[in-house]
């Protein structure tokens, strides 16, 4: 089914240009030799006929016909047009192979091929077609294909050659592609087509149509015409078919022979016209296109006999594991699912039938009301699943093989239901089973005290279902807290009143309380008296015993007497008990008369009906209790004032003349709750008299309440108030807003009392926000305990003061045993405590005013009376200058104990130290102000008359000796001047004194005035980016190259900057040796061998490597021409190699232009076609030659090949010879012959070169008759290879069709009359060879000279090595003595910095050190010292120049010791500087070193490491210097720490005596507190 896919559609097949298509067309031929017609009429107005209409040239002429006279047929395009199509119109989809064209004219310089698959809507590239890719498609590769996907542009069918018959050809899959899968989807898109095109975008021209004369003739020379077009391919089956058939079916028509139908007879269950699907009901399987051996067959779907229908679904497939993936299309017979092998909803199986039966499926038999989806069953039986065929599926909650009826606590069976029936819902608390209802009502059966349909609901008075086990609880609501005994049902809160709490009401609100039995109490001492007064007794509780009384005290009653108590605060009308609290004085019983008086009219019917009260009532008071209970209930209603009148009695008076008296506490009202209606039940009032609530309940001080007693007075409470009581705690005297809930005491600050903490307890005063303060009254000194509450004075004593009465009247000492105060009649008061006299009077002093006062003299003991001391005039004057005075006992003379700055009897003269004249009137001496900068011992350091300062000590100078000396700075008024410490080099000469070496500075800092870049506080420093310190200039900049440093810092010495890596120079502005480039811009390395170059490396502009003798590379990394290849050795070669070297060099350089010579005969190989396989030979040899000559030695065998090469050219040259007239057709193999001419002299050249490697040469000596000959016999095969012996050539057809070699009669030729300069150049070509030979024989001699020198060259080069070693030896030795040097030096340092690190030193000596280390000054003047520093800089450059020559060295040489001479005399002739002159002698040992060093340096520069650790020993010296500074400036640190730490010492332990004072008073003030609060509490 494989063929021309053209063959019987030439109506499909299309051309967008064809000559001759309206009339005759002329066109042209090139180069038609045939004839002399040149020009010919095309007219394609009629199809082709061979005999009516040959010169018709249609589209359908391409079509391969197999015909004799198939060139006499053709298709043409229209005369000069570039862009011309070839549309091939498939009418289904193919299977494309591979295009061929056959091209009667030149082929086109640019075409490509395009595809479509959708008949045209869509196009894509085959490949592109052109002579030049780069200019027709200049964005397509023009590569070969990396793969078969690849598009590329190919230009191996696009020369302008040949002229005719040039072919194009298009594979669909390119063969030399590995292919892994050719069913792949990406490969079947490569190679299927429903159309194709060919376009034709650029015709081959000559030139002549950019001429111009005549337009019309060029053009008609070039058009596109094509003999065959061939387009191989084959129906697409997809691989399910293997024959093919008409797409059209007609019966009328005979298809042409050898045509490819396009609709396939497919196989394996498929159809359609490409067999792209599976046939109806063969959808088990998905459709696949059959591969290789797997014919991917469609599958039957399997139905079970219910349907003929079906399709393939993937998500089925998948999931069935890839097994079977047809779906089954309207089952019958009440079947469903993919198979029909279920049965639908309201069937199930038959179990006595398979399902392939039309009877297995059977109705189901269920109530529709209670099975889901109005009657369901199983639809098959299931023992894994548990199911029954037939078996109802039941709602939720429906039971029954029919499903009609709900299950067991369900209710309401009802087909609405998705449930079926409805749960029972009833309450789990409230009823008696959970699951049990009534099955059609739904309602439920309750507990006790639940009502409801659920059993949801308590009963009225109860709560908490759900709370409770047993259903509902009774809310027990408090009888008096709230309004009745109804609840909510879900909390159970009662209903509260005013201000109470609680669930059941039985708590006060935050802020209230309730009333205790005893709450309504009246004090005694604000009651009334009757019948004469009564005293009232106040009382302070006794820490640790229990009160026994209410108030703050008593009300002391005689005998007869009796109180009058006012009541106007009853809340409710009610019943009260009277209460009376007492305290008898004596062991006898006393008898009470009550009587109860309302002030006004009563209104409330309860007390109107009552007994009256005007009647007095008796009342025992026992002598062994504290209360009697008025047992007759007294009514007494709200909003009347009542007075209660007691009268007291002793029941038997022993002694009427005997007054007696009782101690009345308080009546109080005790409300009696029988009288309250509707509050109590008869059972809570038994047990209110079983308890003795009452009795209890009136006790004073703390009591326990049995819990009946305190709930039904809190009811009680509640219910005579209508709610809970305010506490009403008093804002300054409580704690806090809240009280106690039952009895409603308030927190109460220190030492207040009441309820409500509105008043001070006894034995305090001073109410107030911090409460009461404690009287604290003295008991030695008051005559009681307690105190004013308000203004809190005590009782005192007599002769005692103070409202503590803790001190003694003014007068008197000595408390509590206070006395007159002892003070000889000089002063009226005296020390409370010790008894001193204050404000002596007479001018007296003293404890007893025994004594007088400085400046006055006497004997107050004896009433002497003090008088004023004149020194030299009375105390009270300006002119008294003496501390005191005293008279003489044995010459009664007035002495004087002057002040200081006065002398003499009368201190009337002024001592050292001071001036003025004290006798002048108004004068006083005064101190001369010198700032104690003078010896005040000296007469002469002052002026005795103006003070003026004149010998000033501590380097100071001035009036006051109030300035530091030039040259010294500090604070004169301190006395701490110190000494200028500058730097010679760093300031201006002009600012040191002469003489004595010290400069100026700051007076105040010390601060040197620097020069120019001179930083430091002594100007020894150049600042940051400056160097080379000079005297009069300063710092220079270090100026370092911004680009190539690292910073602008530079060594402060030698001026160095850091340079960046490939930089060097002292600023950075040069290129590192074996860097080059320009500075300013980069430096580049210039990698350049270190063994292989000397300095300097590399040329500093061109970077080029500065190679050696005997080593060449770019980066002289290997040996040049004429030297052993023993890099770094390098030994030159014999003295023969560079003979051998110039001929061998010009014999490679012929061969390479023999290569040369190859290389276009292969682009000339259409024109000389028979001579393609020769010079392919030729090429292969000298690409031999070539390799041979690569090579670095010529071994035996390889020289023998040349000889015998040598010997076949001879043998060609000669046979050339005999061949030397023969002609044959090669118009331009002159030409080319003269090109191997110009070209073998540069290839001899060439070879010459190659010949490089010395040591090789010693085996060519042996080869070389050899090469010889056989370069002959090469010669003579290459010659034989060009173009063959005699009779020996091959025949290869010419484009013309002839034999090539033959003439016109067919006789065999090679050459021809232009051949001629073949001859001469062989002949040449024998002739070096010759030479060669000769050469090679002469190599031989020379080869024994060249080993002799290589002897004489080894010899001196062990000489050489041998001196190296010793010279070696020499410079470690001398790197070794600077290493001793360097350590000793270093040594010394160390112990210097050890010492000044010891904390352990002495101070002094190690200031003592340091001060020597900073005197160290080496000339005896700054320019002195200049000059030498500049000297020995000079000398360090030298020293760190590695290029250092002999001249300079000895120049230091002589330098040295003149500074050394120099060094010593300035200071080595004190004792002062033994350090410097052991430093001194540290640098002669090092001259001594240094003058042997130069001696072993003189034929090596000196080692850049003797330069390193020169340089390190001058940099430990300024370290040293530096560290010697911050020793001294630490130990001045550290003295000032310690004084700073002794301070803070000191401060600390103030502060803690401070916070030991602190904690003293917070402990006594704590016990105070808690004796107070213990007080209280009691």
């Amino acid at each position: 089914i494989t063929g021309d896919l053209l063959v019987g559609r030439s109506g499909q097949l299309t051309a967008s240009s064809v000559c001759g298509l309206t009339g005759p067309q002329k066109y042209c031929i090139i180069g038609y030799l045939e004839g002399e017609q040149k020009c010919f009429l095309c007219d394609s107005r009629h199809p082709y006929n061979p005999y009516t209409h040959r010169n018709s040239h249609p589209i359908e002429n391409v079509i391969t016909t197999f015909e004799p006279n198939w060139k006499k047929k053709w298709w043409q395009s229209e005369n000069g047009i570039d862009h011309v199509s070839i549309r091939l119109d498939l009418e289904t989809l193919f299977q494309f192979s591979h295009l061929i064209l056959t091209f009667k004219t030149f082929r086109p310089a640019a075409m490509l091929v395009e595809r479509s698959t959708d008949y045209g809507h869509t196009w894509k590239i085959f490949r592109y077609f052109a002579q030049d890719c780069a200019e027709s498609f200049p964005n397509i590769p023009s590569r070969p294909a990396k793969g078969v996907r690849d598009i590329i542009c190919d230009s191996r069918y696009s020369d302008i050659e040949p002229s005719t018959e040039g072919e194009v050809v298009l594979k669909a899959l390119d063969p030399s592609f590995e292919i892994e899968n050719p069913y792949s989807p990406y490969i079947q898109e490569l190679i299927t087509l429903t159309n194709l095109r060919i376009n034709f975008t650029k015709l081959h021209t000559l030139g002549d149509t950019l001429f111009g004369k005549r337009q019309s003739e060029p053009l008609e020379k070039y058009y596109y015409a094509v003999y065959e077009m061939v387009v191989r391919g084959s129906c697409f089956c997809n691989g399910h078919a293997s024959q093919c058939s008409p797409v059209h079916k007609r019966r009328d028509v005979f298809h042409q022979p050898g045509m490819v139908h396009g609709r396939c007879v497919c196989q394996h269950n498929t159809e359609g016209i490409s067999c792209e699907r599976c046939k109806e009901f063969y959808h088990d399987a998905p459709w696949r296109p059959a591969e290789g051996l797997q014919d991917n067959a469609c599958k039957r779907c399997k139905c079970n006999g219910h349907s003929n229908r079906c399709h393939f679904d993937m998500a089925v497939y998948v999931a069935n594991d890839r097994i079977s993936g047809g779906v089954c299309e309207t089952c019958q017979h009440n079947t469903q699912g993919q198979h029909c092998d279920q049965c639908k909803p309201f069937f199930y199986k038959d179990p006595l039938r398979t399902i392939s039966d039309p009877r297995a499926c059977l109705p189901c038999d269920c109530d529709p009301e209670g099975t889901l989806s109005s009657g369901l069953c199983e639809s098959r039986t299931d023992s894994i699943l548990g199911t029954t065929a037939g078996q109802c599926l039941c709602k939720k909650n429906v039971e029954g093989v029919r499903c009609d009826k709900c299950k067991p606590s369900y209710y309401g069976l009802s087909g609405s239901d998705p449930l079926g029936c409805q749960p029972c819902t009833c309450n789990r608390f409230g009823s008696v089973s959970v699951s049990t209802c009534d099955p059609v009502t739904g309602e439920c059966f309750c507990q006790l005290f639940v009502t409801g349909r659920r059993c949801e609901e308590c009963l009225l008075g109860y709560w908490g279902l759900g709370t409770n086990v047993y259903g509902c609880s009774p809310c027990g609501c408090d009888i008096g807290g709230a309004h009745n005994n109804l609840c909510s049902s879900s909390d159970g809160q009662c209903e509260c009143l005013p201000n109470i709490v609680g669930r059941q009401c039985t708590e006060p609100a935050p802020g209230y309380f309730f009333i205790p039995l005893d709450y309504y109490i009246f004090e005694a001492e604000h009651a009334k008296p009757l019948s004469g007064s009564a005293p009232l007794v106040w009382l302070v509780p006794t820490p640790g015993k229990p009160v026994t009384w209410t108030g703050p005290g008593f009300a002391r009653v005689l005998n007869g007497a009796g109180l009058r108590f006012t009541i106007s605060n009853i809340p409710f009308a009610m019943d009260f008990d009277i209460a009376l609290r007492y305290e008898p004085e004596s062991l006898e019983n006393w008898r009470g008369s009550i009587a109860v008086n309302p002030s006004g009219r009563l209104t409330n019917h309860r007390c109107r009906n009552k007994a009256p009260l005007q009647e007095p009532h008796a009342l025992t008071l026992p002598a062994t209790k504290r209360i009697a209970l008025l047992h007759s209930p007294v009514c007494l209603e709200p909003g009347v004032e009542y007075f209660i009148e007691v009268y007291l009695s002793q029941a038997s008076a022993s002694d009427p003349k005997t007054k007696s008296y009782i101690l009345i506490d308080s009546l109080g009202l005790i409300p009696r709750i029988s009288s309250v209606e509707n509050l109590c039940s008869q059972k809570d009032l038994a047990e209110y008299q079983h308890y003795k609530c009452v009795e209890i309940a009136s006790e004073v001080g703390l009591h326990i309440l049995p819990e009946v007693c305190a709930s039904l007075i809190a009811s009680m409470s509640a219910h005579i108030h209508n709610g809970a009581v305010p506490c009403k705690c008093h804002p300054q005297g409580s704690l806090s807003s809240s009280c106690n809930q039952r009895g409603g005491q308030c927190p109460c600050k220190p030492n207040v009392a009441g309820r409500c903490c509105d008043k001070c307890s006894p034995g305090s005063y001073g109410f107030g926000f911090h409460g009461c303060y404690s009287c604290e009254c003295h008991p030695q000194g008051s005559v009681s305990t307690l105190c004013d509450q308000k203004t809190g004075q005590c009782s005192c004593r007599r002769e005692i003061d103070g409202r503590c009465c803790n001190r003694c009247l003014a007068g008197y000492f000595g408390f509590p045993n206070c006395r007159p105060c002892p003070c000889n009649g000089f002063a009226e008061l005296c020390d409370p405590v010790t008894g001193a006299c204050l404000s002596c009077t007479g001018f007296t002093t003293g404890s007893s005013c025994e004594r007088c006062v400085n400046g006055y003299y006497g004997n107050p003991l004896i009433r002497e009376p003090c008088r004023p001391c004149m020194c030299p005039d009375s105390p009270r004057s300006n002119q008294y200058f003496a501390h005191s005075c005293y008279q003489d006992p044995h010459t009664l003379q007035l002495v004087c104990n002057c002040l200081e700055g006065y002398s003499g009897n009368r201190c009337d003269e002024c001592p050292n130290g001071f001036y003025e004249n004290p006798g002048r009137p108004g004068a006083q001496c005064l101190p001369c102000s010198c700032n104690n900068n003078i010896n005040a011992t000296d007469p002469e350091s002052c002026n005795k008359v103006t003070g003026e300062c004149l010998k000033c000590l501590n380097h100071t100078h001035g009036p006051n000796c109030q300035f530091c000396k030039p040259g010294y700075f500090g604070s004169a008024l301190l006395s701490n001047c110190r000494r200028c410490i500058c730097n010679f080099s760093g300031v201006n000469p002009a600012i040191c004194l002469p003489g004595n070496g010290v400069c100026l500075c700051d007076q105040m800092t010390g601060v040197c005035p620097c020069l120019p870049n001179v930083i430091g506080s002594a100007c020894d420093q150049c600042v940051s980016g400056s160097w080379n310190m000079s005297n009069e200039i300063g710092c220079q900049f270090c100026d370092c190259n911004p680009r190539n440093s690292q910073s602008n810092q530079c060594n402060q010495f030698t001026g160095q900057c850091p340079c960046k890596l490939g930089y060097n120079g002292r600023r950075c502005d040069e290129c590192e040796e074996n860097y080059f480039g320009n500075p300013q811009m980069h430096c580049v390395s210039c990698k350049c061998n270190e063994e292989g170059t000397h300095k300097p490396k590399c040329d500093k502009d061109t970077g080029a490597c500065n190679c050696r003798t005997g080593v060449t590379g770019k980066f002289c990394d290997q040996c040049g021409r004429g030297f052993k290849q023993e890099f770094p050795t390098c030994s030159r070669c014999h003295l023969c190699f560079d003979q051998w070297d110039n001929e061998i060099m010009t014999l490679s350089l012929t061969v390479k232009g023999l290569m040369r010579f190859a290389a276009n005969l292969e682009d000339k190989r259409d024109i000389l076609p028979s001579c393609d396989m020769h010079f392919k030979g030729l090429e292969d040899k000298i690409s031999e030659i070539e390799g041979n000559l690569k090579s670095p030695a010529f071994s035996l065998k390889t020289f023998s090949t040349i000889k015998d090469f040598h010997d076949n050219i001879r043998q060609k040259v000669a046979q050339l010879n005999l061949q030397h007239s023969i002609k044959n057709e090669f118009p331009n193999l002159n030409g080319i012959i003269e090109d191997i001419r110009k070209e073998a002299d540069p290839l001899y050249e060439s070879l010459q070169q190659k010949m490089h490697l010395y040591h090789s040469l010693n085996h060519l000596s042996h080869k070389g008759k050899n090469s010889s000959s056989h370069v002959a016999s090469y010669h003579q095969y290459v010659l034989l290879q060009t173009c063959g012996l005699a009779g020996n050539l091959p025949r290869v057809t010419a484009p013309s069709g002839r034999a090539l070699g033959q003439g016109s009669y067919g006789n065999k030729q090679c050459g021809s009359p232009n051949y001629n300069v073949t001859l001469p150049f062989s002949t040449n070509t024998i002739k070096k060879l010759e030479e060669t030979d000769i050469l090679l024989n002469n190599l031989t001699r020379q080869l024994q000279e060249s080993e002799n020198q290589t002897e004489s060259i080894r010899k001196m080069a062990e000489n050489t090595k041998m001196k190296s070693s010793q010279l070696q030896g020499k410079l470690t030795k001398t790197n070794n003595q600077t290493e001793i040097d360097r350590q000793t030096v270093k040594e010394f340092i160390r112990k210097v910095k050890d010492f000044l690190l010891d904390e352990s030193a002495p101070l002094e000596d190690t200031e003592k050190i340091a001060k020597h280390v900073l005197d160290v000054n080496l000339p005896q003047t700054p320019r002195e010292l200049t000059n030498m520093l500049d000297k020995i800089r000079n000398f360090v450059t030298y020293c760190e120049n590695d290029a250092i020559n002999v001249t300079k060295l000895n120049n230091q040489k002589k330098d040295i010791p003149n500074l050394l001479v120099e060094a010593r005399q300035a200071h080595c002739y004190t004792k002062e500087h033994a350090l410097f002159c052991l430093l001194l002698q540290e640098f002669v040992n090092l001259k001594r070193k240094y003058i042997i060093l130069e001696e072993k340096v003189k034929i090596k520069g000196l080692p850049r490491e003797t330069v390193e650790r020169l340089k390190q020993l001058k940099e430990a010296a300024e370290k040293l210097s530096e560290e010697t500074e911050k020793k001294i400036k630490r130990i001045t640190d550290l003295e000032r720490k310690l004084q700073d730490l002794n301070q803070t010492k000191q401060d600390k332990a103030d502060q803690l005596k401070q916070l030991e004072d602190q904690v003293i008073a917070i402990k006594n003030d704590i016990t105070e507190q808690e004796n107070k609060y213990a007080t209280c509490k009691s």
